[in-house]
C-alpha cells in the first residue's frame, strides 16, 4: 500500500473516529466512548501492520532484500490483534458495540480515500 494513502486514511479515519466517539459518549457514556476509541486503534494499527508487512513481503518477492519473516508477521498480525480484541471485551471498560462502531469506520474511509488516487494514463 501507498505511504500516502495510509497516511490519508488514517488522519481521515481518526477524524471519523473522534466524531463517532463524541456521539458514543452521548448515547452510551464512557463505556461506549471507550469501545468506539479502542475499536479504531485496533483498525488503524491493522492497516498501518498490514501496509508495513506487505511492503516488506514484496520487497523479498521482487528480488531485494527482505527477511522472509515478513510473511509471519503477517500471518502473526490476526493472532495479536484478536488478542487485543479480546483483552479489550474482558477487561469489560469497553462496550462491545462501540468496540465493533469503531473497527467499522476504517474500512469505508479506506475505500473512499482508495477511489481518490489518481489511476495512471497510458
Amino acid at each position: 500500500m501507498d505511504r500516502d494513502l495510509v497516511g490519508r486514511v488514517a488522519m481521515t479515519g481518526a477524524l471519523a473516529l473522534v466524531l463517532l466517539a463524541a456521539a458514543a459518549l452521548y448515547v452510551a457514556a464512557l463505556p461506549g466512548f471507550l469501545g468506539v476509541l479502542s475499536g479504531g486503534a485496533v483498525g488503524l494499527a491493522s492497516l498501518a501492520w498490514l501496509s508495513l508487512g506487505c511492503r516488506g513481503a514484496l520487497a523479498l518477492w521482487s528480488g531485494g532484500r527482505a527477511h522472509p519473516l515478513w510473511l509471519v508477521s503477517l500471518g502473526l498480525r490476526h493472532l495479536f490483534l484478536f488478542a487485543a480484541l479480546g483483552i479489550l471485551l474482558w477487561s469489560g471498560y469497553v462496550h462491545p458495540l462501540g468496540l465493533v462502531a469503531g473497527l467499522s469506520v476504517i474500512p469505508p474511509v479506506l475505500i473512499a480515500q482508495a477511489l481518490r488516487v489518481p489511476t495512471p494514463r497510458a
